[in-house]
């Protein structure tokens, strides 16, 4: 009896120990699966529009050479602008208002940011243009009545800006202005997806949050050009081609298998018509999901998924991997910090900087080099 206790005893303990050990397997791979598909799902929420500085011209691009010699920031609701060679700060526009949401042209020319009043909203809001060469300000008034609660300012291109303004929970607006102008070029309520200034082509999603639930859908200016037949899938994001005849969207949906914890992922293309009010030809790709970055299409239509590590390649079908050589973002030397961090510390004493200072701790953000 006592062997045999000790064997029940071992077995029992080694019982137990595998036991644990497979339920952590199990959990671990179940916190992966659902990461994943968080993951897929949040994409959905908000589409980056990518500028013209990340255009695939069909062959590779080595890194760039360029130095950085000026720093644009946010700082207690002002806007600075370091330059490393004359080693000074300087604040952009009225000293008397508060600014925020800057942003920089592609060709570094130019910058964005908003005017706005902390205690009292500005309505028409105000975005102001400053050229960075002759150091002059250009106001330009927003009327567009879906931007009026601008939330966020960013360059199309050298001459375009998209302003997004909060509407409600599921609805942004949208509306690209020339700062040439100063006038709207077109607009959008929804989420947008793709603008084309060329062809002055607005690509959107509108699915309010209203019951019955609306399927995922994608209109180009107004028109309703593509419905899902399955009200599960959702759209994440989608782009258009350079000469307005294609769009691509990628979608997700998931697995139909309850027992299965796993989300679809495809692309998705389509033709659109000559009067650009449908789509046709749908083709639909499984990707893995495994598969990150955003869409777009090539100066010869091919799609591209593009990613911070790797391009994905749509070739016949199937999806070819290659290593992303596009030039990388240029970053501040260790001595540039520190030169920045000097300058800094004369212009802001109260904040007592030193090099070991976190830029964020004394409330810089929205930190550009250039």
């Amino acid at each position: 009896m006592t062997i045999h206790g000790k064997i029940t005893k071992g077995f029992l303990k080694l019982f137990i120990m595998t036991l644990c050990l497979f339920l952590s397997i199990v959990s671990l791979v179940a916190c992966s699966n659902s990461t994943e598909k968080n993951n897929e799902k949040t994409s959905g929420n908000k589409q980056d529009i990518p500028g013209k500085d990340t255009e695939i011209k069909g062959e590779e691009q080595g890194e760039g050479d360029t130095k950085l010699t000026r720093i644009a920031f946010e700082k207690n609701n002002k806007i600075y602008l370091y330059d490393e060679i004359n080693k000074q700060i300087k604040s952009l526009g009225d000293d008397s208002k508060s600014k925020d949401l800057l942003d920089l042209s592609p060709n570094k020319t130019k910058m964005v940011f908003r005017y706005f009043d902390e205690e009292k909203a500005i309505y028409p809001p105000h975005i102001i243009i400053y050229d960075i060469k002759d150091e002059s300000l250009t106001d330009i008034v927003i009327h567009n009545k879906s931007t009026q609660k601008i939330m966020e300012l960013k360059w199309i291109d050298n001459e375009n800006i998209l302003v997004t303004g909060h509407i409600n929970p599921s609805s942004s607006g949208y509306a690209v202005y020339n700062i040439e102008s100063g006038e709207p070029l077109m607009s959008c309520i929804g989420t947008i997806r793709d603008v084309d200034i060329e062809k002055e082509n607005i690509l959107y999603s509108n699915t309010p949050h209203i019951f019955p639930v609306p399927k995922a859908n994608l209109y180009i200016n107004g028109n309703k050009v593509f419905e899902m037949d399955n009200y599960k899938e959702e759209i994440s994001e989608g782009a258009l081609s350079k000469d307005g005849k294609l769009l691509a969207f990628r979608s997700w949906v998931e697995s139909e298998d309850s027992s299965k914890d796993e989300v679809n992922s495809y692309i998705n293309i389509a033709k659109i018509s000559s009067d650009g009010k449908t789509v046709g030809d749908i083709k639909k790709v499984m990707v893995g999901s495994d598969v990150t970055g955003y869409i777009k299409f090539d100066n010869k239509n091919n799609i591209n998924i593009i990613g911070d590590e790797f391009i994905y390649k749509l070739k016949s079908g199937n999806l070819i991997k290659e290593q992303n050589t596009l030039a990388k973002q240029v970053e501040l030397s260790t001595n540039q910090l520190e030169q920045f961090k000097g300058v800094l510390a004369k212009q802001f004493p109260e904040d007592f900087i030193s090099e070991d200072t976190l830029l964020e701790d004394i409330d810089i953000y929205n930190i550009i080099a250039f």
